[in-house]
């Protein structure tokens, strides 16, 4: 489902049904798909597209720029070191995805994702926790690219899984 647009938005509501119903008891069990509506994970997985637009693939974009205008500029002998913008866009940008994912999920405002300055304290935080975690998920997307749909589910899922974790131990601590 995940390969069809539109369609996919449902998965993606699953992944922030799950990431809410993490904050909100903690418990790691994957929720029944009937245990949600069709339009409460359509409506869930607009929210969670919105969150990866703005965190994710705004920052990869930019990235594909700002590598296109290098790559330009550098008449291409910098080969593909030129796109290293991008991949830094693709690896930050999830730090930040994460943490506004959670800064929806803690209360279940999604204005407070938007909140710029609390969701980067947030990523700042739990960035040492997060690199290897992202690094994984990235080279799980990568190496399954021909089933990306698939990739990015199970990959996003884990790690939606981990970070809750991270975030409720950071918040515990704090």
């Amino acid at each position: 489902m995940t390969f069809i647009p539109v369609v996919n938005f449902l998965p993606f509501g699953y992944l922030m049904e799950y990431a809410l119903r993490l904050s909100r008891s903690g418990d790691g069990e994957l929720p029944v798909w009937q245990d949600f509506s069709l339009l409460e994970l359509f409506s869930s997985g607009c929210k969670l597209a919105l969150l990866l637009l703005g965190y994710l693939i705004l920052p990869v974009f930019f990235g594909w720029g700002v590598s296109e205008v290098l790559d330009l500029l550098t008449f291409g002998f910098l080969g593909v070191a030129a796109y290293l913008p991008m991949g830094i866009g693709a690896f930050a940008g999830m730090f930040f995805f994460l943490s506004a994912v959670r800064s929806y999920s803690r209360d279940g405002l999604f204005a407070d994702a938007w909140r710029i300055r609390e969701v980067a304290t947030l990523a700042r935080q739990a960035s040492r926790g997060l690199i290897f975690p992202i690094l994984a998920f990235w080279g799980l997307c990568l190496l399954a690219f021909p089933l990306y749909g698939l990739a990015f589910f199970i990959g996003a899922l884990s790690l939606l899984a981990y970070s809750s974790a991270l975030f409720r131990e950071i918040e515990k601590d704090s």
